[in-house]
């Protein structure tokens, strides 16, 4: 018994010695004088910041957003089968503001850009081309008064040449190019009723200066309007405002083309609406041409917007050699490449016709724009001429300006192109 209660009284010592202890840890000890207690706080783990936990959160109900509405998509999909990626290369938008008379028959080919599929896509296209006739045209006696960029691919593969059809467009344009022999009686000049004013050849060497590309930018395409006479205007016919532009040139004194959009070299540039490209046979070039002279009036001629490759194929060049002699209308080649049939062409049939010497914006600095007007001035200097081209670009309008101002007082006589053409073939090859 004694001890039992022995071992009590030593239990309860040691119980009261460790409390006494703990008791004295915890206690606050008193500062000395003049002393400071720190207190310092306990760190939050990373991961239970806000800064963390909150994004975490939003990335994790997006991620289970998504994979909710995937699964729920394929549970209530028809089918299995993904949906198609081709785009039907017959589809072509009219551009605001051009004439609502768009012509029937297989409408503009949409360049393809992009993958090797998206070339062999648009190259079928081409293959499967189905022209229609065109409605007679009645011929005119009189100039018709209707009711840019350089670029050089891969030719489109050619149409069978076994069809009945390719046999009947052969046929006509063989016919063609047989009409464009040296005529015996050439057509009359009907260009010259809308040609504008210049002053007699006074000995000097000329200049005929041609703006391209008007009617897309209706701004710059007014400032160049506002240039001074005589410029000649090459206005594109799906551009905009297109008579009441052709209206105000010709009231400032310029003279009036139409810069008749063709196919470039490169497969990836699109010329526009309405176009000319060779793959899409006689009939429809022929429809084409008919539309894009009907979209304005006051015209002296024709000039070929872009065409590297279009200007190159005899057989459809004829078509609109034809057409514009048909007419009596006059030619200007821009000569977009070496292997143009245009100008050749112009001088077989005996159409009043002219070559470019100069492009003066190819590269859009003032400095360089500068440097192409001199190559000009050397040009005509040697032989008494030189045709030189240009786009609405600020620089290029803004360079201008200034030459044509000084253009008299250093010799030279700015004249519009109807007073440079020619029908001496030679000349045009020189």
């Amino acid at each position: 018994m004694d001890k039992g209660h022995k071992l009590q009284r030593m239990f309860r010592k040691l119980m009261q010695k460790l409390d006494g202890r703990r008791r004295e840890s915890n206690r606050v000890p008193e500062p000395a004088d003049g002393a400071r207690i720190v207190y310092r706080a306990v760190r939050t783990p990373f991961y239970r910041k806000p800064r963390i936990m909150i994004p975490i959160a939003v990335v994790s109900v997006f991620v289970i957003g998504i994979g909710m509405g995937t699964t729920l998509g394929l549970m209530l999909s028809p089918s299995s089968e993904p949906p198609s990626t081709e785009v039907a290369l017959s589809e072509h938008v009219t551009p605001q503001g051009a004439s609502d008379t768009i012509p029937s028959g297989v409408p503009l080919p949409v360049a393809a850009y992009g993958s090797e599929r998206a070339r062999e896509a648009y190259q079928g296209a081409l293959d499967e081309i189905v022209t229609q006739p065109s409605e007679p045209v009645e011929p005119a006696a009189s100039p018709p008064v209707p009711t840019e960029i350089h670029s050089s691919d891969d030719d489109p593969a050619p149409p069978p040449e076994n069809s009945a059809q390719d046999a009947e467009e052969r046929s006509l344009t063989q016919d063609v190019l047989a009409a464009l022999n040296p005529p015996d009686s050439l057509p009359v000049d009907t260009w010259r009723r809308f040609a504008a004013r210049s002053v007699p050849p006074d000995g000097g060497p000329r200049i005929a200066i041609v703006i391209d590309d008007l009617g897309i930018d209706q701004e710059r395409s007014f400032r160049a309007v506002e240039l001074p006479a005589p410029l000649t205007l090459a206005i594109i016919p799906y551009g905009l405002n297109l008579p009441e532009l052709a209206r105000a040139g010709r009231e400032r004194g310029h003279e009036i083309l139409v810069h008749m959009p063709m196919a470039p070299l490169g497969l990836g540039i699109d010329p526009g609406p309405n176009a000319l490209h060779r793959e899409l046979g006689a009939q429809e070039i022929a429809r084409r041409i008919q539309w894009n002279l009907s979209q304005f009036d006051g015209y002296v001629g024709v000039n070929n917007h872009m065409g590297s490759r279009f200007t190159a194929d005899r057989e459809s060049m004829a078509l609109v050699i034809a057409e514009i002699r048909r007419r009596g209308l006059l030619y200007l080649d821009s000569v977009t490449t070496p292997e143009t049939q245009g100008f050749r062409l112009a001088a077989q049939a005996g159409v009043f016709h002219a070559v470019r010497d100069v492009f003066l914006d190819n590269i859009q600095d003032a400095a360089a724009i500068r440097q192409q007007l001199d190559r000009a001035e050397r040009i005509a200097r040697e032989q008494g001429h030189a045709i030189v081209i240009g786009h609405p670009h600020d620089e290029t309008l803004s360079v201008l300006t200034d030459w044509i101002s000084q253009a008299r007082t250093r010799g030279f006589q700015l004249v519009p192109l109807s007073a440079l053409v020619s029908q001496n073939p030679t000349a045009s090859e020189s």
